[in-house]
């Protein structure tokens, strides 16, 4: 009976961990122009370069950190 609930408890704290994990890397971007935080990448392609729609300007590289 102890290693059900031990296997219980052990399959519960993996779950959770797992899913705090999920939830914390989709919002983990951040705009390094204006400090926003984004769920995917913000940069676009526009007019054959870079673009933040978040700043709104042309940028060299890639902003989201």
């Amino acid at each position: 009976m102890r290693r059900i609930i031990f296997g219980l408890a052990l399959l519960l704290l993996t779950a959770l961990l797992v899913a705090d994990n999920a939830v914390s890397t989709t919002s983990n971007l951040q705009c390094s122009l204006t400090g926003k935080k984004t769920a995917a990448c913000c940069c676009e392609q526009k007019n054959g370069s870079l673009y933040c729609p978040l700043a709104k300007k042309k940028i060299e590289q890639c902003c989201c950190k």
